[in-house]
């Protein structure tokens, strides 16, 4: 159960954390924030022009922005360093003792 917890708290702190960067990169560096807009819409137009059945294109036309594209990078970028730091302090704090005659390989 504390696994599923865990899990849950990493994506909605992730979330969090990916629209407080956003929102700094925007607020300081807006030109960069533009930048990734731009390459989102690239993106988008690089999907939607594949030979993708129209009725389906439709949904990714309708369904993709490029601003959800650009926030999908911004909690993707978090969650990695959110699991760096998880990693650090857990292996800092929390690493096993190793039994007696075990060693490293």
């Amino acid at each position: 159960m504390t696994r599923v917890i865990a899990a849950t708290l990493n994506i909605f702190f992730s979330l969090f954390l990916g629209a407080l960067a956003l929102a700094f990169c925007a607020v300081q560096y807006p030109g960069i924030v533009n930048d990734f807009l731009i390459v989102a819409e690239g993106l988008k137009h690089n999907i939607t022009t594949t030979d993708i059945p129209v009725q389906y294109n439709i949904w990714i036309k309708f369904l993709l922005q490029e601003q959800q594209l650009v926030f999908m990078f911004f909690v993707i970028i978090m969650r990695v360093v959110f699991a760096l730091i998880v990693w650090g302090v857990n292996s800092i704090f929390f690493m096993a003792k190793k039994p007696e005659g075990q060693r490293d390989i």
